[in-house]
């Protein structure tokens, strides 16, 4: 898939949900889109991890310990992304690159906090859930997860780890 010249990987249905979503936006003016990452590798994925211990180490003089644990604030460890599903793309809109919380303000992101859901993506990591998700909020990250599952996310405004906690244990 190329959004904006760049080449997404991922999962084939989520990409294929993007492409209708990104499509549908468009036709209703929404047309900034930008998608800034999709499937990664572990080993990019790793490659994010060791960037920002050496930014809180060289920076803000963390130990590396401490600067692991505020890095996993930020950036899921290798192995345990998102991204590595080929389910999480990280969207943005084309004139606001920047990944941070204004980011919601943007047209790109009123329209996905809106509409994401009928595509069957979630906003995986959102405000006020931190504690519930461990991870900061990130109004950018979205995650495939079909359209019945972030249709009941959506209407109860869970997150993905509150809709699994209500699902019936599966039979063994």
């Amino acid at each position: 898939l190329k959004v904006k010249g760049a080449d997404i990987q991922g999962d084939r249905t989520a990409v294929e949900a993007l492409i209708v979503m990104i499509r549908d936006a468009v036709a209703q003016g929404v047309d900034n889109w930008q998608v800034s990452a999709g499937y990664r590798t572990y080993a990019y994925q790793q490659s994010l991890v060791d960037e920002q211990v050496y930014i809180y180490r060289t920076e803000n003089g963390l130990s590396a310990e401490k600067a692991l644990q505020a890095t996993y604030q930020l950036v899921a460890p290798a192995g345990a992304s998102e991204h590595q599903t080929g389910l999480a793309l990280d969207i943005v809109d084309a004139s606001y690159q920047i990944l941070d919380e204004a980011q919601e303000e943007t047209e790109v992101q009123q329209w996905l906090m809106e509409h994401s859901w009928e595509y069957g993506f979630v906003l995986r990591y959102p405000t006020g859930k931190s504690e519930t998700t461990g991870i900061i909020y990130e109004p950018w990250h979205y995650r495939y997860v079909g359209p019945a599952a972030a249709r009941v996310c959506y209407e109860n405004g869970w997150t993905l780890e509150e809709y699994h906690a209500r699902q019936p244990a599966p039979d063994r």
